[in-house]
């Protein structure tokens, strides 16, 4: 039998071990319980909520004390199971299985799987094995680090022999969607294209990272807001690498919810650079959106100058400070990049992608 290697992190190195990762199993980009082997005492879809766990302790339901987390019934003789869908197909680095408030009543061990297509007897696909059966203590969060897996769409979290989880989540890279056309215009900064928060300014109220989710959100919770500024000319910025390198033809700025705290303005500068985060600070920005006025809880479309340059990098200023819910920047691959993609795509699957480019709700057609 093969041994499957792994990694225990402490929890003062996540951001060192996991910063620079995607939570692949996350609500927030469409991650999913699809099937379980039982929930009697708390529902598995809590597992994959964005907050944290809170403590229920001396609330009762029907079948007992309540939970913020998963927890099955007592007595198994083999283990329970939660099969979870990943909110998009990704290369799995690690994990957090976290137990805060379980206590007495944590699930003792668990074991991770994952597969790319979901399995069943009529694909003929199967678990593959990616995190041993580990060992769990009461109320705190285990850190795990693994080779980096194949492609995986579906996970499958395994407990021995029963219990209960509070959070379960997913680290990863995600592979990016490109439309099959080369030339076809799509969101280079979403998420799902691979688009990345690489730096910014301040995240006070509200993650940078919130900005290139899909869809537009529940609250203000779930976009970027920036703490009050009281010195002359502030500005607060974020910079994001896009999927891929591209000429960009328009900007939209969503600052839906925000109704008493979005930015009184924002610009917009391009880079082409090899670097992972280049310096904020560099002349080499140059400005795509000149100062812009913003307005409350609604999406901005703006286009943007220098449409034939090729970028890989922008960054969004906003004055003095406030919230944004979405940044999406529309543009084209170029060519080169888009040549190699295709070239890939054939190579691996004997045709080209024909996933649909990524479109959000309520967008318009800006004409020329």
């Amino acid at each position: 039998m093969t041994m499957l290697a792994y990694e225990v992190v402490p929890l003062e190195d996540f951001s060192r071990e996991f910063g620079s990762t995607t939570e692949l199993s996350s609500v927030s980009i469409g991650g999913q319980v699809v099937n379980v082997s039982d929930e009697f005492f708390a529902e598995a879809y809590q597992l994959l909520l964005v907050e944290p766990p809170v403590s229920l302790a001396k609330q009762y339901g029907p079948n007992g004390e309540l939970y913020s987390g998963w927890e099955t019934r007592r007595h198994n003789p083999t283990y329970d199971w939660c099969t979870i869908k990943l909110g998009t197909t990704g290369i799995i680095t690690g994990f957090d299985i976290d137990t805060t408030h379980f206590s007495g009543n944590e699930a003792p061990e668990a074991s991770v799987d994952a597969a790319h297509e979901f399995p069943n007897e009529e694909t003929m696909v199967r678990w593959e094995d990616i995190l041993p059966k580990v060992r769990l203590g009461p109320s705190r969060r285990h850190l795990y680090k693994i080779p980096a897996t194949g492609q995986a769409t579906y996970v499958r979290l395994r407990i021995y022999p029963d219990g209960g989880i509070a959070r379960f989540r997913v680290y990863g890279h995600i592979t990016p969607v490109f439309p099959a056309n080369p030339v076809e215009s799509f969101d280079l900064a979403h998420i799902f294209t691979g688009g990345k928060v690489v730096a910014t300014s301040n995240d006070h109220f509200g993650s940078s990272s919130n900005l290139l989710l899909p869809g537009r959100g529940k609250d203000m919770g779930d976009g970027w807001e920036t703490k009050r500024s009281y010195t002359k000319d502030h500005q607060d910025w974020v910079t994001i690498k896009l999927g891929a390198p591209g000429y960009l033809s328009t900007a939209v700025i969503d600052t839906i919810h925000f109704k008493g705290n979005f930015p009184e303005s924002c610009d917009i500068r391009g880079i082409n650079s090899q670097d992972i985060a280049p310096d904020a600070n560099s002349d080499d920005w140059k400005i795509i959106l000149s100062p812009v006025k913003l307005g409350p809880h609604r999406m901005h479309f703006f286009r943007l100058s220098s449409p034939c340059e090729q970028y890989t990098h922008v960054k969004v200023s906003i004055y003095p400070d406030g919230g944004i819910k979405r940044i999406r920047i529309i543009g084209t691959m170029a060519a080169k990049y888009g040549a190699d993609v295709a070239e890939i795509t054939t190579r691996a699957d004997g045709k080209h992608q024909t996933t649909p480019i990524i479109v959000e709700e309520d967008w318009e057609v800006i004409e020329d």
